[in-house]
Order: structure tokens, then sequence, then C-alpha cells
């Protein structure tokens, strides 16, 4: 959302561009151009007669991109209307300390534009574009001890539209998490695949003559996240990563992905193994040997000395990145591709959403669940503003499991408090975890919503129910209720968040009853649906039946009238009309087991079968009929279906 302080981050008139920045040689100062791109599309909009939005002073607020802590105090930068700056505050009374900084190379121009950023060693980390055209996509170091750094300026093999997503810091790299077009694919169209790319953090930029100001160490290689078979099924577009986190033994990042537009339909969560990830940058590398040629690995024995893409090591040969041959940089420079994919845990995805109308697209963990703090829940955030609760419990060795539990879908979007329920107003652009309250915040375009991370209170009193869920954060309390228990609690409690037996268990009394305590927001309960279904057949039925009776009466009374002593004389009538069949083979008849009168309906008397029952009952043959005697009911009227 655009800042509200006017003071946070000053406008000025121009920003200084850095003498070792990415932009250095290119201009002295930067003119602010946000008039001139209003101007641009303004007159775009009268070229083309659309007039639907002219909302375009909205783009020139000013809008956080970048937020960090920083040595007690916060980093922020700003888009500043289209010309970035940054700034120090103090991190209790939010005053800026010092002056602002250039924001080019640390914060995309545009707030459209996507862009990750973190601090490691005292150096800023960023990756994001550093014109408002968003022509130049680049990693950049900067604002600490170490030289400015960047990727080589326009080179496709370097990133081609690239959309970055995270970056994390694992060992001496930092890695970078993205989506871009493939240039490996050139004989397809256009194929967008997910990738990670890494950097040394001791890099100091290569000789004078190749890579001068400019990474040694960067590679890239393809994150491959697919259902196995005889076709995989890929889900090629990164949304979201988790941190590095730390199970049985083993670093593991979780990322969300999910089909193109043009695809079917589904997402999916992939996790990998960082030292199997580490492991595809010691592999082969991917060349193009020309511009129509396919790429193809490059063989082993052409792969200069010392490997490029390392890390320059104190004490070694090459001290300094400064001190690689040129044919390692120029190597480096031409190749940064790696051959092989990184492979997921388990060659498959940990959870799996297809053919379903909404993506997922954010996603958080609590790696310390429950009141033990030994549990792993994942929340995944979807295009329609709902959050998806799962349980994970993969296999000692961290491979796929099947025995992930889907808990609960959360309702995030609040109209209350959003505004109107639209598509647009339910997209969901951030999701973060509040451990100190235990609760998630989702960030949607109008508001800012706070969902409890979990909705014991749905169980009710019903300890069957409760058990059942295997939800880490609710448990069965003295009390006789379902409780949201907290980490390091003392209160007895029961849960089987491992199996969630209830066998032993008996079905709830009194659920209907307690079930309609506590519903939240915008959702119904099933009992209450199940109750309103069932009270609308039943009464449904019993009205038709008493609408069909009504019919029927009033027209046995009609004829009874018009034939009057026909009916009296006939005889065997008795029987007739008690098991009378109409054409259509249902059985339907109306009579008053009182009196006299009988009726008979005309498919009766057309039937082969009756004229052969009044035959038998002229000559004395009873048909027997004990079921519909007439003796056996009392005097009214009967309607039989």
């Amino acid at each position: 959302p655009p800042m509200t302080s006017v003071a946070l981050l000053p406008r000025g008139g121009g920003a200084e561009m850095p003498g070792t920045g990415p932009g250095a040689g290119v201009g002295a100062t930067l003119i602010s151009p946000c008039s001139r791109i209003i101007s641009h599309r303004l007159s775009t909009l009268i070229r083309t007669s659309s007039f639907l939005s002219l909302s375009y002073q909205d783009e020139c607020r000013n809008f956080m991109k970048v937020l960090l802590s920083r040595q007690g105090g916060l980093f922020v930068c700003g888009t500043n209307a289209f010309n970035p700056l940054c700034a120090n505050y103090t991190g209790d009374t939010l005053e800026m300390v010092g002056e602002t900084v250039s924001g080019m190379a640390r914060c995309p121009y545009d707030p459209k534009h996507a862009n990750v950023a973190l601090f490691a060693e005292g150096n800023l980390f960023t990756a994001t574009v550093t014109d408002f055209l968003a022509i130049d996509a680049v990693i950049y170091r900067s604002l600490g001890d170490s030289p400015a750094l960047r990727t080589v300026k326009h080179d496709s093999k370097w990133f081609r539209e690239p959309y970055f997503v995270s970056s994390v810091e694992w060992g001496p790299h930092i890695y970078f998490f993205f989506r871009e077009m493939a240039v490996e694919f050139n004989y397809l169209e256009k194929v967008q695949v997910s990738r990670v790319a890494r950097v040394c953090k001791a890099d100091l930029g290569g000789s004078q003559r190749v890579l001068e100001k400019q990474w040694t160490s960067f590679l890239k290689a393809r994150l491959n996240c697919s259902v196995p078979g005889d076709s995989h099924f890929y889900f090629n577009l990164l949304h979201s990563t988790s941190p590095v986190i730390r199970m049985h033994g083993r670093d593991i990042i979780l990322g969300v992905f999910s089909t193109p537009a043009n695809s079917i339909p589904g997402s999916a969560v992939c996790a990998f193994d960082m030292e199997q990830l580490a492991g595809v940058f010691d592999g082969r590398f991917k060349e193009q040997k020309s511009p129509e040629s396919i790429w193809t690995p490059v063989p082993d024995e052409l792969i200069p000395k010392p490997r490029p893409g390392g890390c320059a090591i104190q004490g070694s040969r090459f001290n300094s990145s400064n001190g690689f041959p040129d044919e390692m940089l120029n190597f480096v420079k031409t190749h940064p591709l790696m051959d092989e994919a990184v492979p997921s845990l388990g060659q498959s995805p940990w959870i799996v959403r297809t053919m379903v109308r909404y993506q997922l697209n954010k996603m958080v963990m609590d790696t310390e669940a429950g009141p033990y703090r030994n549990r792993t829940v994942l929340f995944l955030g979807s295009s329609r503003g709902t959050i998806l609760k799962f349980l994970i419990v993969p296999n000692w060795d961290n491979t796929v499991s099947g025995s992930n539990v889907f808990l609960e879908e959360l309702e995030g979007f609040n109209p209350d408090k959003c505004g109107e329920d639209t598509p647009q107003a339910r997209h969901l652009l951030s999701l973060t975890l509040d451990r100190v309250s235990r609760s998630l915040l989702l960030a949607f375009p109008s508001c800012v919503v706070r969902v409890p991370v979990a909705q014991c209170q749905l169980y009710s009193r019903c300890m069957k129910n409760c058990i059942a869920s295997r939800d880490p954060y609710c448990g069965w309390t003295r009390g006789s209720t379902c409780s949201f228990l907290r980490p390091g609690t003392r209160l007895p409690f029961e849960q089987d968040v491992e199996r969630g037996n209830v066998s032993h268990l008996g079905d709830c009394d009194g659920l209907l009853q307690e079930s309609f305590i506590d519903e939240p927001d915008g959702l119904v309960s099933v009992n209450l649906l199940v109750v309103s279904a069932v009270s609308a057949f039943a009464t449904g039925a019993v009205l038709s039946g008493l609408a069909v009776c009504w019919i029927m009466s009033h027209r046995h009374r009609h004829r009874t009238r018009g034939t009057g002593a026909n009916n009296r004389s006939r005889k065997g009538d008795k029987e007739q009309n008690m098991l009378g069949q109409g054409r259509s083979g249902s059985v339907m008849s109306v009579t008053r087991t009182s009196g006299s009168e009988r009726t008979r309906s005309h498919s009766q008397a057309d039937n082969p079968f009756w004229r052969e029952q009044g035959k038998r009952a002229e000559n004395g043959m009873r048909t027997p009929s004990p079921s519909l005697s007439p003796s056996l009911y009392p005097s009214s009227w009967v309607c039989v279906t």
C-alpha cells in the first residue's frame, strides 16, 4: 500500500546516481519521470479513444517496497513517484537518521514491479530493475564495506524478463528465487520456468578486463516441481517460498508453484534440499553454440580451472576473485546456466491441487506449532483470499509423504473491513505469521486482516470432533471443551495429531444445538445446512401429499353425484376400487370405506384384468386382499400412493 506518512521519505527534485552503481556513466542527475509517464499514457488514451481509467496519479505516490531491520533500526525504500529513495530510521521513534540515498537498483520505479532485498554481513543484496521500463534486471550489492557489484547488463543469458520472488542466506552464498522466460527452450514459444540463482557473499568482482564490478560467481539453475510419470506434469511458475527450515537433520526450503494460465489449472508445494540444490551448481554447464542450435551440456574437458562460479578461498591460489584468470571469467560470463535441474524431495510435490477455481500463491510456515512446539503447519494463501491449512507429516528422510493432512480452510477476506467483494479486492498481497499472538496477517489492496491460526471453537463441546480434527493447536481440556493450546501450556489436555483415532469415542450429544454458537462471520454451519435440507424435503412431501388427497377427494365427490344408481348396482366394486391400477402402472385409488358408494376409474373399466376380476366376483370367487380390506379402515377418506 502507499505510504501514509509524507515525512517518511521526502521527495526531492532528483537523486544522484552512485558512482559505482549500476548506472554509472549514464548521467549525473535523474529527473523524476512521473510527469512524463502520465503525459505519455494520457496521449496513448487519446489516440486510442480509451478513457476507461485515468487513475495514473495513484502510481505517483510513495509505495514502500523495502522494509528491513538494520542495526536496531529500519531501512526503508520507496518508489517516491518513480524516483526511488531509501533512508534509515530509528526503531522506536521512526525518526530519519542521516540523509536519504538513491533507491536505484535497490527499489523498483514502478510499484507493480517485483523486488527482493536482505542484509547479509553488513551488505545490502537486492534483486530488482534499474529503470522504470523494467528493461534492465539486476542483482546488486551495496551499502557495505565490500565493493558494489551487479549482474551483466542486457544479457538474456543472465536474465530474461525475471520476476523475483525471494532470497535467502545459506552458507557462503546468497540464493535468489525467481521465474523468467526460458532461453534454453528456444525451439518453443515463450516458456516461463522457475529458477534459483546464487552469488558468493565474498565476491569482489572480476579483473579490469573481464567482469569488472560485476559478479564472478553468478550461476542459475531450473527448479523442477512436477508430478512424475510417462509424461511429467510440470508446475513451472514459482510464487512464494519459505525460509530455510531444519527438518529431521536436513535444511530444506518449500515453494508454491502453479501452472501457466493456458494450461490445466493447478498448484503444488514442492520441497528442496539445500544440499542437493547446492550440488547442482557443481554439475555440468549448459551452452548454445550458435543462435540457431539447441542448448547442450558442456563437456567436462572444456571447463576451465579453477571451476567457474566458485568462491575465492583465503589461503588458496586465488585469494580474491579479482585474480581469477580471464579464461575462467569469460566462461562464467557466457555460461551462467546449469544443465541439471534442481529435483524436489521425493521427486514429487508434497501437496497438489488441480482443477480448482483458485490458485495458491502465498505461503507461511509454523515450525513450532502445538503445545510442545514440535509440529509443522503450512498455511497457503489462495487467489480468492482464503487460507488452506495443512499439517506436514513428512517421512523421516523428508521425502514426499501422502500423510500430509488438510486441516481446514480459513476465510481471510472480510467485506466489512475491506469494502466491496470483488476478485480484485480479494487479491492477496502478503501473508505473514504473527508468532506472538498466534494469528495470520493478510494484506489485501484495501485492508489488512488478522485471522487466528485455528478455530477450535467450531468443534464446540464435542470431544470426538476435537480429537478427529488432528489440529495441533486444539485439544480437549478438563472443562469438557475444545480449547486453543498455547505453547508450553500446563493444562491437562487430550489430542491425537498422529492418527486422530476416535474409535473409542461415541457420537456427540447435543451437537446440533451447540454448533450454532461461535460460528465465524461468513460461514454457515454444516448442521444448519443438513437440518434445513431435511426440513425442506419433509415439508414439501407433506404439502404435496395433502394437495393430491384434496384434489382426488374433490373429483370423487363430483363423480359420485353424476353416476349415482349405476355405481350402487355394480358388484365387486369394492375389490376393484381398493386395488385400482392406472395405465401408468402405479397404484392410485380414492374410496370411502364406510358407505355404500364406491367409485372406479375409467382405466379399470378398460383393463381386461379388472374385467376378469369382476367375473370372478360374480361367480362367488373372492380375490384375496387382506391388507386393503375395508373392514380394517375407519370411516374416512384414504389416499394410497
